[in-house]
């Protein structure tokens, strides 16, 4: 499938599913960066201890997606 496919159905699907269409873009283009592993790997042993996100985070992921046009 090429590029031009991929944004013509990504055009029909509703924002939601862009948006995890994105996130899941983005993580393919890290996940051979150095210590991108482990940074997923103490973020989910952070979740398994009950650990949550703060506002401030919740904020400036929001201002990502908001300056991503996400």
């Amino acid at each position: 499938m090429s590029v031009a496919e991929i944004k013509a159905e990504m055009a029909k699907l509703p924002p939601a599913e862009i948006v995890h269409l994105a996130a899941f873009a983005r993580h393919l283009a890290r996940r051979n960066e150095s210590g991108y592993a482990a940074g997923l790997d103490a973020d989910r042993e952070q979740l398994e201890k009950g650990d949550r996100i703060s506002g401030a985070e919740l904020r400036r992921l929001a201002g990502e997606l908001d300056r991503a046009g996400l």
